[in-house]
């Protein structure tokens, strides 16, 4: 049977739309080594694809056949509606220095410019106003005296901020702000909005929904997958409300059997939290997020420690490099980075080599990797019965590739 193309559209986070053409075949991997070229870069690894399934975002697992998550109408060729899928960012960094590739930048800056216009922490509402000078400075460059209104606050703010002060208050005051920006250039504010948004504890976040019984989906519960762990919030009659957040070193394990997932932390009443699933696939797809993201906060870690220790010498350099959002950066331009770079993958190397240890502790002793999840993984996309008690953490087989990933992020 040949592989008979379709065509499809991918939304990017700057909502910009490219139209596709794929093969019946092809897997996820296919798909985004496609789009990636269509960018114009192989600089993508924090990013997704995602697809809405069951009325709920999905990301695609990469190693798997595109079509198991389209509608079968888009197989056949007989559906009217257009299918979309969205390049998402699925895994959040708070130092936008370890994405050294202009065009990745640009998408991240993007994305989470419109989760911060889709944030909701209205106890922090300040702090709105400088990230939108922040993102003025960005997008417009310093701010000059015009007698007419030279931005949309719809565009910079969220809805409740307008819908609260009005656009005229916004206009008013929101240029005093960006005027004391005034100098800064394109590069510096987009990396000042990105450090300042991850203080909205609602915008570095990938939100699952899930119930508290297997067959009252109504019941509804949202897990929310962060960089540093997981929170969770209950959404009774629509409104939801936070109960618990689970660092990574209070996680012990998660076990899960078919739709229903167990999380044992400290913190969380009796120790332990139920939750079910739509669907296995939906459990397979939030397993692998978890695991995957999990392991980057371990491996970039030490980066980002060392970062920070030499926060002034290398963000000094970053600024006054010379590059901008929408120019290239070159191999050579901060170099100490490659050799933090050198250290975190000689660990992994070293690391890989234990395939057959039953338990590793990576950084922080809290946190354990076992080995030998990978066949579960597979059985529960045949079967809601399997009931194997698997690990939180991507298993050991799993280190090499995601060495490569992080290898691809281009951290010098």
């Amino acid at each position: 049977m040949k592989n008979q193309s379709r065509v499809l559209s991918v939304i990017l986070p700057n909502n910009k739309e490219l139209s596709m053409t794929v093969g019946l075949k092809d897997r996820g991997q296919d798909v985004f080594n496609q789009l990636s070229e269509l960018l114009c870069t192989s600089d993508l690894p924090l990013f997704g694809l995602s697809v809405v399934k069951d009325n709920q975002p999905l990301f695609l697992d990469l190693e798997q056949k595109l079509s198991l998550y389209l509608p079968k109408s888009w197989r056949k060729n007989t559906s009217k509606e257009k299918v979309i899928l969205f390049l998402k960012v699925q895994y959040f960094v708070k130092n936008v220095q370890l994405i050294l590739n202009s065009e990745a930048r640009k998408l991240y800056y993007a994305e989470l410019k419109g989760r911060v216009l889709r944030s909701e922490r209205f106890e922090q509402e300040g702090l709105y106003f400088q990230l939108a000078a922040f993102a003025l400075q960005a997008d417009l460059g310093d701010c000059e005296k015009r007698n007419f209104a030279y931005f949309s606050p719809q565009g910079f703010f969220p809805f409740w901020i307008v819908q609260k002060h009005g656009n005229d208050y916004i206009l008013k005051h929101t240029p005093a702000l960006h005027r004391e920006l005034k100098g800064m250039s394109s590069s510096e504010a987009a990396l000042l909005f990105i450090q300042e948004s991850f203080t909205l504890s609602d915008v570095p976040l990938t939100i699952y929904r899930l119930s508290k019984e297997k067959n009252k989906p109504q019941d509804c519960v949202l897990m929310g997958v962060a960089s540093t762990g997981l929170q969770i919030s209950e959404a009774p009659n629509g409104e939801q409300k936070f109960v618990y957040d689970l660092p990574w070193p209070s996680i012990q394990s998660i076990t899960f059997q078919g739709r229903k997932f167990t999380i044992y932390a400290n913190g969380l009443h009796e120790k332990k939290q139920v939750l079910y699933s739509l669907s296995v696939l939906h459990s397979k797809n939030l397993l692998q997020h978890i695991s995957n993201s999990h392991q980057l906060h371990l491996i970039t870690k030490p980066l980002v420690t060392r970062l920070e220790e030499k926060n002034g010498r290398h963000r000094e350099m970053y600024i006054t490099d010379g590059a901008d959002l929408d120019t290239e950066d070159s191999d050579d331009e901060l170099p100490p980075m490659k050799f933090l770079l050198d250290d975190v993958q000689k660990q992994i190397t070293g690391t890989t080599e234990c395939r057959n240890a039953t338990e590793m502790s990576v950084d922080e002793p809290e946190e354990m990797l076992v080995d030998g999840p990978e066949e579960v993984l597979r059985l529960i996309e045949l079967s809601e019965g399997v009931s194997v008690d698997g690990p939180l953490f991507l298993p050991i087989s799993h280190w090499k590739d995601l060495t490569v990933e992080i290898h691809h992020l281009d951290i010098c």
